[in-house]
């Protein structure tokens, strides 16, 4: 391609100028799409245990949190593996929410909005409509879901926002209430993610909630988890709180007390 500059005489060559941009950007967005057999509602998972059309097997899916520091955000692929190891008839599932990918390179579609503010409305949709597809594949008889984090953030808004897709919930350092979780970390207003405290009121009562938070975490403080969960306890719902040791990583202590207390929940 010949592009001619008239002013002055001068010319400028560029070769296949125009074609390379679009390729590099036809490039970019195949890297960012979810493709092929393990990709559910344009999200990448990993799926442990029985095939579909095993019976009826208990679903148990996995959400990350932010990984803010940036990589893959694969770290429950491991939980997730363990726990439909050590169980029969269940089916484990780790989700990787919009924009975040895997170290085998496998990525969902959408955008992790910069790894901030990661649990506004279309995240939370996105997510939820996986785990309706992932249920109707399966045939599972009943879904548990444990999230971490900003997976926490957004099991707690589907668990209200979407009543009976999800019949066990443990939330783990969970940010569940955003003004307050922002306050405490020196930062005001405009953002779009959702807080979960905001819909208690749609969560079915008898769905067991349970809320983990390590006591010396500085991110999502234990306050933040004990509100949470009284303020369902005055609702009339199943919920209660779990306070270990260790701070705000899932492998700091708070990753086995939230994958004990869902096995408590995987009958």
């Amino acid at each position: 391609m010949k592009i001619r500059l008239l002013s002055g005489g001068v010319e400028v060559r560029g070769i296949l100028l125009a074609a390379v941009v679009a390729l590099g950007l036809s490039a970019t967005t195949a890297a960012f799409a979810c493709e092929g057999g393990s990709c559910v509602n344009g999200l990448a998972y990993e799926a442990f245990g029985p095939a579909p059309g095993t019976g009826s097997p208990l679903l148990a899916v996995f959400v990350h949190g932010d990984v803010s520091a940036g990589g893959p955000a694969d770290y429950m692929y491991s939980y997730a593996r363990q726990f439909a190891a050590s169980r029969e008839n269940v089916v484990a599932i780790a989700l990787l929410r919009p924009g975040y990918y895997d170290r085998a390179g496998k990525r969902s579609d959408g955008s992790d909005n910069g790894r901030r503010d990661t649990f506004q409305s279309s995240s939370n949709r996105a997510v939820s409509g996986a785990i309706r597809e992932l249920r109707r594949m399966y045939k599972a008889r009943a879904v548990v879901a444990l999230g971490h984090s900003g997976g926490a953030g957004t099991l707690g808004v589907i668990a209200g926002a979407d009543p009976g897709l999800i019949n066990g919930l443990v939330l783990a350092s969970c940010p569940c209430d955003v003004p307050a979780w922002r306050a405490s970390r020196g930062r005001g207003g405009g953002y779009a993610s959702q807080s979960p405290v905001d819909y208690l009121s749609g969560i079915p009562r008898g769905t067991p909630i349970v809320a983990v938070t390590g006591s010396s975490d500085d991110n999502t403080h234990p306050e933040l988890a004990s509100n949470y969960v009284a303020k369902a306890q005055a609702l009339g719902l199943n919920a209660r709180l779990q306070l270990v040791g260790g701070g705000h990583g899932f492998s700091s202590g708070v990753g086995g007390a939230a994958v004990s207390a869902l096995g408590g929940m995987a009958r």
